[in-house]
Order: C-alpha cells, then structure tokens, then sequence
C-alpha cells in the first residue's frame, strides 16, 4: 500500500483525506443526530477546516451523504470482486445483503438517510469519487482503486442478469423485476422491523431472499 500511496502529489493526498475526514465526521453525528440538526460549522472543526472548505467539497449539506453512500456500495463492489470465485449468481446476491446488513448495524443512521431522501423525493446524487478518495476512504483494501463505483440498483441488476444466464432465474421473469424487488427488500425489512431487533437484519435479510428465490427460480 505504501507503493501505492506515492502515486498521489501531496495535492490528491490533502484533498482526498480532508474529504474523507469531512465525511466520516458528518456520519458519526448522523448516527446521534438529526440531519437537519447536524451543525457544519462543529463538523468543520473537528476536522480543523472552515465551512467554505466543506461547501467546496459539498455544495449541498445532503451531498455528503450521497457520497458516504457511494463510499459504501464501493466498499461492497470490492468485497464481492474479491469473494466472487466459484460463487454463483444468487450467493453473490446474498452475499451482498450480509454485506449490507453489516453495514447498517446502526438503525439510526440508516432511518436519518431513508427519510432524508425520501423527504427530497430523489434519488441520492452522483458524486465522483477520485482513485486516491477511494485509496483513503478504505485503506486496508488492496486494489479498491481500480474498482468502478456501482450503485446498489445497477449491482442488483448485473447480478440479477448473470443469475438468469445461468439458469438461476425462470427465463420469463424480467431481471428488472427481480432487481426492483431486492431493492424493495434491501429498504422494507429495516423499516418494517423493530429496532432492538436490528441485529438480526441479516436473518431477516436471507429469509425474504429465500422466499424470493422460490418465487423466481428456475425448475
């Protein structure tokens, strides 16, 4: 990783490790904290920038979360590169949901972006995402700068379709379909459970996946 890290001109070092900063400080107060009481000025200093350097990295206060997201679904895209060999379709598939539920261990983070965006009535932004961002967002990650950022919707559907090449899926069920209904998955069981009973999200999770396979599987 050394090797690596000398790639960067001390300018992409600087920026990518102040945006990280910037980011991780802004989701550990959304785990406590409403996003609308989040202060950016206390965010700013605990990472000793002032407030201009934040909207010069996030022109809008939900950019950040956008990009923690996209940080995310990164991390994920890696995991599943890294695990995919001799795993079919659908375990790649659960696989991804294990992922997910490990991520979203803290309930109120993820209701604070559910109903953020809700709220907006859009999708979360696009934000580009550097090869050094991605280098210091997950250091312990060897390679990840080379992994393309997916969002969570086209990584259900490529999956979704390779499961139906391979027999996996009933050839008459559109992947489309299939992929709208992990989406429907992924963001309906936290919603729908309790929260003291969150840390059994990814039971929940390969249940309803279950369900979901005997639905759409191939005879």
């Amino acid at each position: 990783m050394d090797a690596f890290n000398k790639k960067y001109s001390l300018r992409e070092k600087k920026y990518a490790k102040t945006k990280i900063a910037l980011t991780n400080a802004f989701i550990e107060r959304l785990k406590k904290v409403r996003f609308n009481e989040i202060s950016i000025k206390e965010v700013c200093e605990s990472v000793e920038v002032s407030e201009a350097t934040f909207f010069n990295y996030f022109p809008q206060k939900a950019d950040v979360v956008s990009y923690y997201q996209q940080i995310v679904s990164l991390k994920i895209s890696y995991e599943i590169r890294e695990n995919s060999a001799g795993m079919s379709p659908q375990k790649l598939i659960e696989f991804t949901f294990d992922s997910i539920a490990k991520e979203i261990e803290q309930p109120y983070l993820f209701f604070e972006i559910i109903s953020l965006f809700t709220a907006e009535r859009k999708k979360p932004k696009e934000i580009m995402i550097t090869p050094a961002e991605k280098f210091y967002a997950h250091p312990a990650c060897e390679g990840i700068e080379g992994v393309p950022v997916q969002s969570l919707e086209d990584l259900f559907l490529s999956l979704v379709k390779e499961a139906k090449k391979k027999k996996e899926i009933k050839n008459d069920i559109k992947a489309e379909d299939v992929a709208l209904t992990l989406l429907a998955i992924l963001v309906g069981i936290p919603l729908a459970i309790d929260i003291e009973n969150f840390g059994r999200i990814k039971q929940f999770y390969r249940s309803q996946l279950s369900l979901l396979w005997k639905a759409v599987g191939a005879p």
